[in-house]
């Protein structure tokens, strides 16, 4: 079994992983033999600010059990050396693949330093994990929900994070986001008669309910940037022909199925001089059809810049208008789609 766990910074995602961990651990300590229980360590103690975060989570996992495994880089390698723990049968939480993709990149023992590829080094390491476990929990970082524009390091940084936590999401029986505290389960395996197959909360993107797929009515497709938005909306609506916000004309956005980046036109619109009433108004009138797919930037620091603050709350006023009048809500997280309305 194999739960990957995601939420923001200070959410409470660590302590829900461990208790996850924990209790599969007391599980299997009713068999025959008591399996090792290892947590997967992989921030490196920079400084005081790392070393501080490194010994609260030493505390939190004072007397529950753990032998701790340092592995900073290349998962694969650690994993099938000789010096190795035996992990056949084990218990396992990796914390985190945030601090892990950062390694990969900039760490002279990294992926990106010695000629292998990031992504690829990352999913690798955790599929050989899961193969072995008997139970493994995996921790990932929502970082992706920012309006300000990255930095050439930061799109790529984050840009190899959503593709790894949407792998490992596709790999995992459960995906769980924590929000303040509360778990909540966008994605989870169950049987049924036909054999086990993945289930969504809420709306399934082959089995949504639908009495005819494509019908008449604005659809919104929201999430963080990097979470396969566009993906989940293509499988949704097939059919539909796309236009990107990023350089698409507004008689283009009034005549298309579909619009992705549509944050991105705002932006545009803003930059123009126009404002959100009048954007609200032109689709209204002119495109009620319209499938929208939007990066949810809302959360996150607010910007110092005015423009950039401005920008950010016409993209939520916009939103917040045009799903007054959707038929269908979709939120995405690690590829995996919920159904708000």
């Amino acid at each position: 079994m194999m739960e990957l766990v995601t939420g923001g910074s200070g959410s409470g995602k660590s302590a829900y992983a461990e208790k996850m961990i924990c209790e599969k651990h007391r599980q299997l300590c009713g068999t025959a033999e008591k399996p090792p229980l290892y947590y997967i360590a992989d921030m490196v103690p920079y400084g005081r600010e790392t070393e501080k975060k490194i010994e609260a989570h030493r505390k939190m996992r004072a007397g529950k059990g753990f032998a701790t495994i340092e592995w900073y880089v290349d998962l694969p390698g650690r994993i099938s050396a000789p010096d190795s723990p035996d992990l056949k049968g084990s218990c396992v939480l990796l914390e985190c693949i945030s601090n892990l993709t950062a390694n990969e990149m900039y760490e002279p023992g990294g992926a990106e330093n010695t000629g292998k590829d990031t992504v690829k080094c990352i999913i690798r390491g955790v599929q050989m994990l899961k193969e072995r476990c008997a139970h493994l929990v995996v921790v990932t970082n929502d970082v992706f929900r920012e309006s300000v524009p990255d930095s050439e390091e930061m799109t790529a940084y984050k840009d190899n994070l959503g593709t790894i936590s949407r792998a490992l999401a596709e790999m995992a029986d459960r995906v769980t986001e924590v929000v303040f505290g509360v778990p909540v389960c966008i994605k989870a395996v169950s049987d049924t008669a036909s054999g086990t197959r993945d289930r969504m909360k809420g709306i399934d993107a082959q089995e949504d309910g639908s009495e005819e797929k494509g019908r008449h009515g604005m659809k919104f497709i929201t999430g963080g940037a990097y979470q396969g938005k566009l993906e989940y909306a293509k499988k949704l609506y097939p059919d539909a022909e796309w236009a990107d916000g990023t350089g698409c004309s507004l008689q283009e956005l009034l005549s298309c199925g579909a619009v992705d980046h549509f944050h991105l036109f705002v932006r545009r619109w803003l930059q123009a001089g126009k404002t959100p009433q009048e954007l609200t108004g032109e689709i209204l009138d002119k495109n009620r059809d319209l499938i929208i797919v939007c990066d949810e930037i809302g959360c996150g620091l607010v910007p110092t810049d005015a423009f950039e603050r401005e920008y950010r709350e016409s993209v939520g006023r916009i939103c917040t208008e045009l799903v007054k009048y959707t038929d269908e809500v979709y939120r995405v997280t690690c590829g995996a789609g919920v159904r708000l309305r």
